[in-house]
Parts: C-alpha cells; sequence; structure tokens
C-alpha cells in the first residue's frame, strides 16, 4: 500500500498546534465492568485489529457475576457508523436491522468483543458523544463513545480516513467516531493514535459491512 507520508506529516504538524484538554469521568455503572469508549476496527483480512478489544463483566446487586447473560452492544443512535456482517467470531451475533451484536457472558460474567466496522462511506458525522448503547439482560448498563478507524469504510486503513478525520478536526464538533483518545476533543492524541493504528498494518481490509 503506497502511504502517503508528507499528508501525514502536515497533519500531524496542525494537529500539533492544537491542545487537548480531558474531559471528567463519568461515574457510570459501578455495579458491571464497562467501556467508557470503545474502537471499531477493520481486519488483517482474517482477524479484527485487537486494539479493538474490550469487555464487559455483568454482576448482580451483590456483586456476583452473572454467567450466561445476555449482552448487546447497540450502534443504532450512531447514523454514520456501520457494523460488519461477519464479525469473525463466532460467539457473536449480528443484527443488522438493529445495528447490534450480541455475545453471552461466561462463567465469570466476563465478555470480550472486538466489533468490526467502520464509517459509512459518504455518511457525514452526526453523532458526538457517547452515541453507543450497551444492554445487560435487556437493561441499559453503558453509553460509550464510539470512534472507528476507519473512517471511509472502503480499503482498510488509508489517507481517505486521514482525509475524514481531518474533516471531523475542522468542524470544531467533537464527533465520537474520532475521539480515539476519550478525551472529549479532537487533537493530536487522536492523531497519533490513528497513525499507530494505521502503521500496525492490522487493519488493511475493509469488512463488508451491514446495508
Amino acid at each position: 500500500m503506497r502511504r502517503s507520508h508528507a499528508i501525514f506529516l502536515s497533519a500531524a504538524f496542525l494537529l500539533f498546534q492544537a491542545p487537548d484538554t480531558a474531559r471528567a469521568d463519568d461515574p457510570g455503572f459501578p455495579i458491571h465492568t464497562v467501556p467508557q469508549s470503545f474502537h471499531l476496527v477493520a481486519t488483517n483480512g482474517s482477524a479484527p485489529a485487537t486494539i479493538g478489544q474490550f469487555e464487559v463483566v455483568l454482576r448482580d446487586i451483590a456483586h456476583n457475576p452473572i454467567p450466561d447473560a445476555s449482552i448487546v452492544v447497540d450502534l443504532s443512535m450512531c447514523t454514520e457508523l456501520a457494523l460488519a456482517t461477519d464479525q469473525l467470531d463466532p460467539d457473536a451475533v449480528v443484527n443488522c436491522a438493529a445495528k447490534t451484536t450480541r455475545k453471552l457472558t461466561d462463567a465469570n460474567g466476563r465478555a470480550v468483543f472486538c466489533i468490526i466496522g467502520g464509517s459509512r462511506t459518504g455518511v457525514p458525522a452526526s453523532t458526538l458523544l457517547a452515541g453507543g448503547r450497551i444492554y445487560g439482560n435487556g437493561t441499559l448498563i453503558a453509553t460509550p463513545t464510539v470512534s472507528a478507524f476507519d473512517l471511509d469504510g472502503q480499503q482498510g486503513l488509508g489517507a481517505g480516513d486521514l482525509a475524514v478525520f481531518l474533516g471531523d478536526f475542522a468542524s470544531g464538533e467533537i464527533f465520537g467516531r474520532s475521539d480515539f483518545d476519550d478525551s472529549g476533543n479532537l487533537g493530536a492524541r487522536d492523531l497519533v493514535i490513528w497513525l499507530t493504528a494505521f502503521s500496525s498494518g492490522a487493519q488493511i481490509v475493509s469488512a463488508p459491512s451491514c446495508p
């Protein structure tokens, strides 16, 4: 893959002039282990990039883990994002119409996700922070911010994704799909994370997405 080094260096120079400020953490859902944010990832052709991995642990009121619980990750409020039809995970069940991925917890109440997906090609960003929804046995347990490295939805990671990121940055809006560091702002640290993901070579294929 031809790499546009001049574009990347120029983008880095521009963004490193812009300060990042961290947001205060939300107290969240203390009984459960849930992510405050997670990344949708592309693949190397046979497996998703591990940078997208996160876990959910469901517990009862006495803090005991709940096995065989249904954990649903819902992207229905993230209009510009799409799930891959095949998550390359035999335990993951995708519902394209509902924009959800479901897994069951293990004996320790734990479900591990690495969700394949990205931005829909040509669809402008509209979702800000906390656009995702995670449900445990039908109850809302988290509202994470969802970012996506494959920002143009085609041909894995490349210059097109960088152009989309720079557009999000220039808009002045805090679009969740580009907030890779979960700071509540778009800036230099997000660019560094994207460039690291790009350079890894682990996201060279955009998986077919749900319609």
